[in-house]
């Protein structure tokens, strides 16, 4: 350090030269102090400063398979991305349209109507929706979906004085040709008409009747940098096809098959 002080105090250089020589003398000074990782591309041993921390994560795709109990998503960019099933029944949501041939005597169901204060229906049912009971445990999470009963529905402002709308669910107890439904809400029994082009579907609490290429939505987390292995919180998956009463639960690829009981498992809180 001496020598440079005498070297920069030389009487001999410019004024301004020495100015120039000081403030390249403390850049360089400062550059030395940087951490030379921040100043390379990817250098050797590097560590993503994010790594292992969690992240939200949400994403559509098309269901790819089933495999040791992971489920298989293809992203919408084309990234296979394993996913590992929920912990219970209540994050699997399987929707498909259902034909009138799928119903079946003791099934439940679920319909919102509108009703008078002597709770006869006042319109059709738009439409009706034919799910798989839970355990009481799971059940009692989400009672107005899945515990027979009637429960306020939807705010509607255009009802009649004297009408609200309900949401009912029961067990199917038979129908008729003209769309005439009977079900028993609990204690109650029902008898609604549904409309002429009401919708009918299911949504299971289970992947059985999924199949490859169906539409997948998934909400999970993730451990930085890696996005492509998803602990799964929920998991959406829905189709157009029309479920008929010779549905099977056959997945379609042989490695679906393979994971049959990965996926069983995972939603073997359902009676």
């Amino acid at each position: 350090m001496l020598n440079q002080s005498i070297f920069f105090c030389h009487p001999r250089l410019p004024a301004g030269l020495w100015r120039n020589l000081a403030c390249w003398c403390a850049v360089s000074l400062g550059l030395a102090l940087v951490d030379p990782q921040a100043s390379a591309d990817d250098p050797p041993g590097f560590v993503f400063k994010g790594a292992n921390q969690n992240m939200n994560i949400e994403f559509e795709g098309k269901l790819a398979g089933i495999k040791q109990g992971m489920l298989l998503v293809t992203r919408s960019d084309g990234t296979e991305v394993s996913v590992k099933p929920p912990e219970d029944a209540l994050g699997f949501d399987f929707q498909a349209p259902i034909d009138v041939s799928f119903l079946q005597r003791g099934m439940m169901v679920r319909f919102n109507g509108n009703f008078n204060q002597a709770g006869v229906p006042t319109d059709p049912i738009d439409g009706l929706t034919v799910f798989l009971p839970l355990n009481d445990k799971l059940a009692k999470k989400k009672s107005d979906e899945f515990v027979p009963g009637v429960y306020p529905g939807e705010k509607k402002s255009n009802l009649p004085d004297g009408v609200s709308n309900y949401k009912v669910v029961g067990k199917l107890m038979g129908w008729d040709a003209t769309g005439q439904i009977a079900v028993q809400a609990g204690r109650r029994p029902l008898r609604v008409q549904l409309a002429e082009k009401a919708t009918m579907g299911l949504r299971f609490n289970h992947l059985n009747l999924a199949q490859q290429g169906d539409a997948v939505t998934i909400n999970g987390t993730y451990r930085l940098p890696d996005d492509t292995k998803v602990v799964g919180k929920t998991i959406a998956v829905s189709t157009d096809r029309v479920q008929t009463g010779t549905a099977t639960s056959t997945p379609a690829t042989e490695r679906s098959k393979r994971g049959r009981r990965g996926a069983d498992d995972d939603a073997g809180d359902e009676k």
